[in-house]
């Protein structure tokens, strides 16, 4: 006999902007980091997790550093594309250790199955 699936999700919008927001908190608080941010080319946030400063600091950021500006050393920061048809995004993260890397590939995977799945 078969088990019903368990619905790993708690909060659940059909609004694209709410689903990125709650997608980016679970990410956060489960890869424990400090602030996850969707930002596009120009450097403006779409949507993050985390205090609200530190994700418009993201997204100027990932506009810079996509834009082809230098950085005299790494940034503070990690970062990975977010695959949207017509639509260039980045996902930045802040925290401390190793996680930022993983947090950074797992939100814009998930980034991209939300705004994906609205096109």
């Amino acid at each position: 006999m078969n088990s019903p699936v368990q619905e790993r999700r708690v909060h659940r919008s059909s609004n694209p902007q709410e689903a990125l927001a709650c997608w980016l908190e679970a990410t956060r608080r489960r890869s424990n980091v400090r602030s996850v941010a969707l930002a596009d080319t120009l450097g403006m946030l779409v949507a993050g997790a985390g205090p609200a400063r530190e994700c418009d600091e993201l997204a100027a950021w990932a506009g810079v550093l996509f834009q082809g500006g230098d950085w005299p050393e790494r940034p503070p920061f990690e970062f990975s594309t977010a695959k949207v048809p017509g639509f260039d995004a980045y996902v930045c993260v802040e925290g401390a250790g190793e996680a930022m890397s993983g947090a950074a590939l797992a939100a814009a995977a998930g980034c991209s199955r939300i705004l994906c799945s609205r096109a």
